[in-house]
């Protein structure tokens, strides 16, 4: 196994961990198929055998929900000749709801801050959201995804505290390697129903930078409707994106809280 502190930079392949420990494996697809989904699921595995605690599982629920949904339209495609791929495709989809169920059903009481969200998210858990919030109140939510949950619950009724919180998750990134971009979309959707078209055309801005989502003529048209400084946005948009690559993001020293 990996040596506590090495990280991924030492850990095996994952056609090495397969070989090496095949139950791992063999009960997933065995074709090319959802081939990045299944070699998280195989990393996961590797690293926390026993399923790990707490966050670990939250993400290998997470990864088990990404590798279904590219299973179930994969298992769908049908082959005349190789009837064989079909049920190797249908043997991942039973894989992965069986192990769903399975770690929903490990996790259903947890206090774990994401675990409790996700029962609360994925089937309208009250208990769970209950657990979730008394976390938030006990002050115990102190990561980028946390926080990230927390927007999502009050992004129903308080747009102010959804945008304080997410600015304090942008806070909490060493760097903008892992950076949810859904953070930036969310931004922007705020900024324009509070009608701070500024800040909405900036966070699209920072979302054009991390993703294809949002191109140069809806920045140009925004801003021509809005008769907007974009030259100056623009500024304010580089700052922004070169203090999350720093890990230094501040919306204050940026200047956020004034537009």
């Amino acid at each position: 196994m990996v040596l506590p502190g090495c990280g991924d930079m030492f850990a095996p392949k994952v056609a090495t961990i397969c070989q090496d420990n095949p139950q791992m494996c063999n009960d997933l697809n065995s074709d090319e198929w959802c081939r990045g989904e299944k070699a998280e699921i195989i990393k996961q595995r590797y690293r926390h055998p026993d399923d790990g605690e707490g966050e670990d599982i939250y993400r290998l629920m997470l990864m088990f929900e990404d590798y279904q949904r590219c299973i179930v339209n994969a298992s769908g495609l049908t082959h005349k000749k190789y009837r064989d791929k079909e049920a190797d495709r249908m043997k991942g989809v039973l894989t992965a709801r069986k192990e769903l169920d399975r770690l929903n059903r490990k996790t259903r009481n947890s206090s774990e801050p994401l675990l409790a969200w996700y029962h609360w998210s994925r089937s309208g858990d009250e208990d769970a959201l209950k657990r979730f919030m008394a976390a938030a109140s006990a002050g115990h939510l102190n990561t980028p995804e946390q926080l990230i949950a927390l927007a999502s619950i009050q992004a129903q009724d308080d747009m102010n505290r959804t945008r304080d919180t997410l600015y304090r998750a942008l806070s909490l990134y060493k760097d903008d390697e892992n950076v949810d971009v859904s953070v930036f979309h969310t931004l922007t959707t705020i900024s324009m129903e509070q009608k701070k078209y500024k800040l909405a055309w900036i966070w699209s801005k920072v979302a054009s930078h991390y993703s294809d989502s949002i191109n140069t003529q809806q920045l140009e048209a925004m801003a021509a409707k809005f008769q907007l400084p974009a030259s100056l946005m623009n500024n304010v948009a580089d700052e922004i994106t070169g203090a999350l690559e720093d890990g230094e993001f501040d919306a204050k020293a940026l200047g956020l809280t004034k537009l």
